[in-house]
């Protein structure tokens, strides 16, 4: 398929309103692009980057979009898989089922708990209940990019001509930070888009540097809540540092897992709750700390 049917393949008409929570891109026109999980594993996912101001637990996150042919919640939609990954240069530090490791990934069945699919007048609101579909909180940190990437899952399974009718179309919204990315892995519409590419050079529409999402959740330094209480009590120090890494936690470490701005994993050693980075290269770094209140998220760098 030829990139000039990429537009007419991607593109669809509708409209929305969001609401405002704790973060919120509201739909800024009623075109789409293509965000759509085929029943044979193959998808074509959209990811925009987000941004707190304090670090926040997050617990719902709202998807905004429509289907041409007005049935997706009845007889075409199967799930939704959903990611947050940390940012990589301006996109994300990884790919759903494939390179790095994401923050918090849902891939969820209709029916399951955390999911929900809500028909409006215009379109339709993917609505993932983050609590729900995970064990362990999501808590993110204050002034730090991310990024969240879709796809509906459906039971299509090709994107033919029909996919065009039945495939769901994320609407765009208002453009902050990076602008949105897709990836399209198996080259379904032939635009090249393997890795992460801007939606807007794909489409030659620049609204589509942003799409129309929101996120629910509760402020995570309030120390109102038992969990929020612990994780505001974890600090990683110094920062940046020459050689280790201190975690100071008032609960029991599980696991770490460190990655460079690539999404790649980088192989690291867990003494108690010191960490030694004295072989990683200098550069940024995620670091992923979880304890039995949840997985937190902090960026160090190693000089």
């Amino acid at each position: 398929m030829k990139k000039t049917l990429l537009l007419g393949a991607f593109l669809g008409l509708c409209s929305l309103n969001a609401q405002t929570t704790i973060f919120n891109q509201t739909v800024t026109s009623d075109n789409g692009i293509v965000a759509d999980a085929l029943a044979n594993g193959n998808f074509v996912a959209s990811a925009d980057d987000f941004r707190f101001t304090n670090q926040n637990r997050v617990t719902k996150v709202k998807v905004l979009g429509f289907q041409n042919a007005g049935n997706l919640e009845t007889t075409i939609a199967t799930g939704a898989m959903l990611y947050i990954y940390a940012d990589a240069a301006g996109s994300p530090a990884g790919v759903p089922n494939g390179a790095g490791t994401p923050i918090a990934a849902i891939n969820v069945a209709k029916g399951a708990p955390g999911y929900s699919l809500v028909k409006t007048l215009t379109g339709y609101t993917f609505e993932i209940d983050v609590t729900a579909a995970l064990s362990t909180p999501v808590v993110l940190s204050a002034n730090t990019n991310y990024w969240l990437v879709f796809a509906a899952k459906t039971n299509q399974t090709d994107y033919g001509a029909n996919n065009g009718a039945n495939g769901f179309n994320w609407f765009s919204g208002q453009i902050n930070g990076s602008p949105a990315k897709l990836i399209d892995p198996m080259n379904a519409f032939g635009a090249g888009a393997t890795s992460w590419s801007k939606i807007s050079d794909l489409t030659a529409e620049p609204a589509f540097d942003g799409l129309a999402f929101s996120i629910e959740g509760q402020n995570a330094t309030l120390g109102t809540h038992e969990i929020f209480s612990n994780v505001k009590k974890m600090t990683v120090s110094p920062n940046p540092t020459t050689d280790y890494l201190n975690i100071t936690s008032v609960e029991k470490i599980n696991s770490v897992e460190i990655f460079d701005m690539s999404g790649r994993k980088v192989i690291v050693n867990l003494d108690g709750n010191k960490i030694d980075v004295r072989n990683l290269n200098p550069g940024s770094y995620i670091i992923n700390i979880e304890t039995k209140a949840g997985k937190t998220t902090e960026k160090f760098i190693k000089k």
